[in-house]
């Protein structure tokens, strides 16, 4: 068998290497190379947008705005100058999934990512983690004293594994969460919090919403702190709130922390009304007494206006309801934003510009709620699980993204348009467009 090699020489000396092993030393090198080398000819073609897990404004300009986005990994960090119009990418969460952010001012904010919570201090560019302490359980929503940028809080729960029970699990930071030290509070067949909320004029009130299952039922839960964490009351049973129903979202009137608004719904054979609950402090014991409105659609987040505090914002599925008088009448726009709205950003320093953070998007209204736009333009921090191009037109690309959205491209990706959402128990998997004609779609559902 003849053996092939290659010469290699010079002045004073002559090499000769075979030529199995040039083709290694050639393979290691080609592993070497930057990654980008591989994925040059690559450019992202959107859609724009993605799963949005919260914003920070800066309160002295409503048009620097500051999303983090989450889900693939690593979450995102970006800024924008001009009120949403343009973004740029200023820094990563290395993690790939972000529950929930809160801020101290623009320059401190805080990710919650189960079992850590990662800081920063220069606006999202750079971040630091911090564990919980082990076995304390997983927390899923965070907030900074209003006052004191030290004090930081986070809510979850904790599951016992050999009484298959659960707890509610606060954790708290006194040096601005570089530690953190855990509780336990309550003992639950289930339990999960959606939402936390701290009183901006009276930091030492704390209320978590969520529900708990006691038998077959599910019921509301609100849960409440005068002492700033350390002791917890249920005051579930003040709401007049039927079995089987959530309390998805809490806010604490900025002026006034007797004030507390409560998103959810009652179970009744009827279907699923909802509903926002205001709670006011009636006697000499201060007991909390509560009134409620019905609403169009579920509260998953509610706003206040930090200036004028009868103005509130409740976000939905494809809807934001707005009220005007402290709750009591409530007006819907339906179909203004897209997918389910999970923070509220009302800016500080001009309160008619409010911003959504929602599971597909972005988006912004500069007239208090009356007109929206997306705003996540030139993101492409979108999911996409699943992606399908028509035989009969190759031009023609579906794809599903953030679990249950569909987005459709007829000009093989250069726009893009929401064509709805699948009614599903779990993810959509696979799409599956007709040969010889485009207009019927089969999507296949992965779970549930």
């Amino acid at each position: 068998m003849r053996k092939i090699a290659i010469c290699l020489s010079r002045p004073d000396s002559f090499y000769k290497i075979p030529f199995a092993t040039l083709l290694v030393v050639a393979f290691l090198f080609l592993l070497m190379l930057p990654s980008v080398a591989f994925c040059a000819l690559w450019k992202s073609i959107g859609p724009s947008g993605g799963n949005f897990v919260g914003s920070v404004t800066n309160p002295t300009d409503a048009n620097q705005i500051t999303v983090v986005t989450t889900s693939p990994s690593p979450s995102n960090v970006y800024r924008s100058t001009d009120g949403g119009a343009s973004w740029g990418k200023i820094g990563e969460i290395p993690t790939s999934y972000v529950s929930d952010v809160s801020a101290f001012d623009f320059s401190k904010l805080y990710a919650i990512s189960s079992y850590r919570c990662y800081r920063s201090t220069d606006g999202g560019a750079n971040w630091t983690y911090a564990s919980f302490p082990s076995d304390s359980g997983w927390a899923y929503h965070v907030r900074v004293d209003p006052t004191d940028s030290n004090k930081v809080y986070a809510v979850g729960y904790k599951y016992d594994s050999f009484n298959r029970t659960y707890s509610m699990a606060l954790f708290k930071s006194t040096n601005g969460g570089r530690n953190w030290n855990a509780r336990s509070f309550f003992t639950f067949e289930y339990f999960y919090p959606y939402d936390m909320a701290i009183s901006r004029s009276n930091p030492s009130v704390m209320v978590v919403a969520g529900y708990k299952r006691i038998g077959n039922n599910y019921y509301g839960l609100l849960l409440k702190s005068t002492d700033g964490g350390n002791n917890w009351t249920d005051i579930s049973s003040s709401v007049d709130a039927s079995p089987n129903g959530n309390f998805y979202a809490v806010a604490i009137d900025p002026t006034d922390p007797d004030r507390v608004y409560v998103g959810g719904y009652c179970y009744s054979y009827f279907g699923f009304p909802y509903y926002i609950y205001r709670s006011e402090s009636r006697g000499r014991t201060g007991e909390l007494f509560w009134t409620r409105a019905a609403i169009d659609s579920y509260a998953f987040s509610i706003g206040i206006d930090p200036t004028e505090p009868s103005n509130i914002y409740a976000a939905g599925l494809n809807t934001i309801c707005i009220s005007t008088d402290y709750g009591q009448t409530w007006v819907t726009h339906s179909d203004c934003m897209k997918g389910q709205g999970i923070h509220i950003e009302v800016a500080p320093a001009e309160p008619s510009t409010v911003y959504i953070s929602s599971s597909n998007g972005f988006f912004k209204s500069s007239d208090s709620g009356n007109t929206w736009n997306f705003a996540h333009e030139d993101i492409h921090a979108t999911r996409v699980s699943a992606l399908a191009v028509a035989p009969s037109n190759p031009t023609t690309v579906l794809i599903e993204y953030d679990g249950c959205e569909v987005m459709g491209s007829y000009d093989s990706g250069n726009n893009w348009d929401y064509l709805g959402y699948f009614v599903i128990c779990g993810n959509v998997c696979d799409i599956l467009i007709n040969p010889l004609d485009e207009n019927v779609v089969l999507a296949l559902e992965g779970d549930g």
